[in-house]
């Protein structure tokens, strides 16, 4: 295709020129037949042949006028078309919107209650003991077994989070959940192993 070329012309726009240019034939014969003498049988026929050139040329601007409103009609059809599937687009966009917005506020409480979690986790080890004295610590095992409740809340709340992001084709945000979820499991497994080396180093009740 050279600089100059141009893409195939729509319906509109062919039928459009090709209108304009039976009209342009049309006022050059009509001026012409207008502007003819008719002082001689010479220039009588010369009239007459002129006349039926532009009954004939008004013949064709008839049948391009017809083509020009049956392509403003498709024309007008097609944008209506469109504009309805701007329209329907247009709330599909809406509705998208929305959805990603109720997960994501889902996924900034999750964000919240780890950022709970660490900072409860981060209270349970200011607790400066000697390795005996955790394992006499009730409290101690007490705030572990509470953490890993409310890990296990957040775990299975971000699991069903990751599974509505994936449903609605959130892909980016269901891998967010599922890293923070990791990162809560990988805590919450430190805790557990935590909890069962204080339990075996605990001293045997004794009974009475």
């Amino acid at each position: 295709m050279t600089a100059h070329s141009k893409p195939d012309d729509s319906p509109l726009v062919a039928s459009a020129q090709a209108f304009n240019e039976a009209l342009k034939r049309f006022a050059a014969l009509s001026d012409g037949l207008r502007k003819g003498k008719l002082d001689s049988q010479r220039n009588l026929e010369r009239a007459a042949e002129s006349l039926k050139e532009v009954a004939a040329c008004e013949e064709e601007l008839q049948v391009h006028a017809q083509a020009l409103t049956t392509a403003l009609a498709g024309a007008r059809d097609a944008q209506q078309a469109q504009a309805e599937a701007v329209r329907v687009r247009a709330l599909e966009i809406q509705a998208r919107g929305e959805e990603l917005t109720r997960l994501m506020r889902g996924f900034e409480a999750i964000g919240k209650d780890a950022a709970g979690l660490n900072a409860s986790a981060q209270q349970l080890a200011a607790r400066k003991r000697t390795p005996d004295e955790m394992v006499k610590d009730g409290e101690l095992l007490a705030g572990l077994d509470e953490l890993q409740e409310r890990m296990t809340a957040v775990l299975d709340a971000g699991e069903t989070l990751a599974a509505d992001a994936r449903a609605a084709d959130f892909d980016d945000l269901s891998r967010k959940v599922d890293a923070l979820r990791q990162q809560i499991q990988s805590a919450r497994n430190k805790i557990g192993l935590l909890k069962e080396a204080l339990v075996r180093a605990a001293p045997p009740v004794r009974a009475s």
